[in-house]
């Protein structure tokens, strides 16, 4: 049953990825957005940004209206659609390509900053992070929103937190030390930090190159 739920919920992300916003505002009581820009605080001014797993792209376009060079990439082919969509109804060129993150295709040192909200858990695989070290200039950031804790224990607060539970995503705080030591590994310089909303703590880890 927790197979199928889960396989149901990846499906958000290609077959259903129409559906995603509104689920994703349902989820986090409207606060999805600004948990993603959670991670614009860790970014350097005028920094040459790659964003993995653009989702919607809602992060992309606020990066873009904010002065960030970005470019933002995406293994689903129904994600990619709704960037353009988003990209044109905001009068951008688009920025993007359809690659797979554990296979980068850009130039060693290319990047001032990697970003990544809530991505799946190809995120920690060692192939990943040695992508993004490699195309990470010296002294780089990798910016990954992992997730985010509700302050609140009201009774619709604990339904979403049993539907992120059965859908394999975790709200709670967990042990960073196991994640810490995954990303020390491979060359990272790991941080922890938390970004408060009006209902969340949102978590973001600062990996610098």
């Amino acid at each position: 049953m927790h197979k199928f739920i889960h396989f149901a919920f990846q499906q958000f992300y290609t077959t259903f990825a129409w559906t995603y916003d509104a689920v994703a505002s349902l989820v986090s009581f409207g606060e999805w957005k600004l948990w993603g820009e959670a991670a614009l605080e860790f970014v350097p001014s005028g920094a040459h940004i790659l964003e993995i797993a653009h989702g919607p792209g809602h992060l992309h376009v606020t990066m873009r209206r904010r002065g960030f060079n970005v470019v933002s990439l995406d293994r689903s082919p129904q994600m990619a659609r709704q960037l353009r969509h988003r990209a044109v109804a905001h009068q951008l060129t688009l920025r993007q390509t359809l690659a797979d993150a554990q296979n980068l295709p850009f130039a060693d040192g290319h990047f001032d900053c990697v970003v990544s909200t809530f991505p799946a858990g190809f995120i920690f695989a060692r192939t990943t992070l040695t992508e993004v070290r490699r195309v990470l200039a010296p002294g780089g950031r990798f910016v990954i929103v992992p997730s985010a804790t509700f302050r609140k224990a009201d009774a619709p607060t604990r339904l979403v937190q049993l539907a992120y539970h059965l859908t394999g995503q975790n709200t709670a705080k967990a042990d960073v030390s196991p994640i810490r030591q995954r990303f020390e590994t491979a060359g990272f310089a790991f941080e922890a930090h938390t970004h408060a909303t009006p209902r969340a703590d949102v978590v973001v880890w600062v990996c610098g190159r």
